[in-house]
């Protein structure tokens, strides 16, 4: 092909993907220019999760620092806006049972609220209500080591025999806690900060 019918091509095919409404995430926003500088205090936890508001508040800041839109900052003076999570609660459902009463499987919905104001008082955006939710095994017999979820987890397939129904319960449950927590944080950017296509 020729360079100017090279040259026609790729300027097609980006004419293309830009009609389509495909963007890269984090080129563009829908703050103000002025809004450069997000401080993002600890989440406040209602839900009676110890540590929930460690790791929902780790996500946010991860989320929000990733893409260079914007800076998360270390003290509110520093900071053109602020956003406020609070996570309303979690709530961990029986999903499925054995024939021997034990439980194999667990749903669990973490439902949160968020607010981004300027420094000054107004309001950017703001979500009453948001749940996530992910499903977790809490026995050997119906984890899914080949899964992406298991890979990505601190517990491997060797020691899943060794573990009590409790341990890996709760190594499930964390993995589904961390899953959930970055699930918000992307929801929360996405919404806040991403314009809509």
């Amino acid at each position: 092909m020729s360079r100017p019918g090279l040259r026609a091509s790729l300027l097609c095919c980006l004419a293309l993907l830009a009609a389509c409404g495909y963007g890269f995430q984090g080129g563009t926003t829908i703050l103000p220019p002025d809004v450069k500088n997000i401080y993002i205090p600890p989440a406040e936890n209602d839900s009676t999760e110890l540590g929930l508001s460690d790791l929902v508040t780790d996500a946010m800041r991860d989320q929000f620092d990733s893409y260079g839109v914007v800076t998360v900052v270390d003290r509110q003076s520093q900071a053109d806006a602020v956003l406020r999570i609070r996570i309303l609660a979690l709530i961990q459902t029986i999903d499925t049972v054995s024939g021997t009463n034990t439980t194999n499987q667990m749903d669990s919905t973490m439902i949160i609220s968020g607010e981004l104001r300027r420094t000054t008082g107004k309001v950017l955006w703001r979500e009453n209500q948001l749940k996530v939710s992910k499903s977790f095994a809490t026995s050997s017999s119906t984890v899914v080591t080949s899964s992406a979820d298991f890979a990505s987890g601190s517990i491997s397939s060797s020691n899943l025999t060794g573990l009590t129904q409790r341990e890996l319960a709760r190594g499930q449950q964390q993995q589904a806690l961390l899953s959930m927590s970055a699930e918000a944080a992307r929801i929360v950017y996405d919404k806040s900060v991403t314009p809509d296509f």
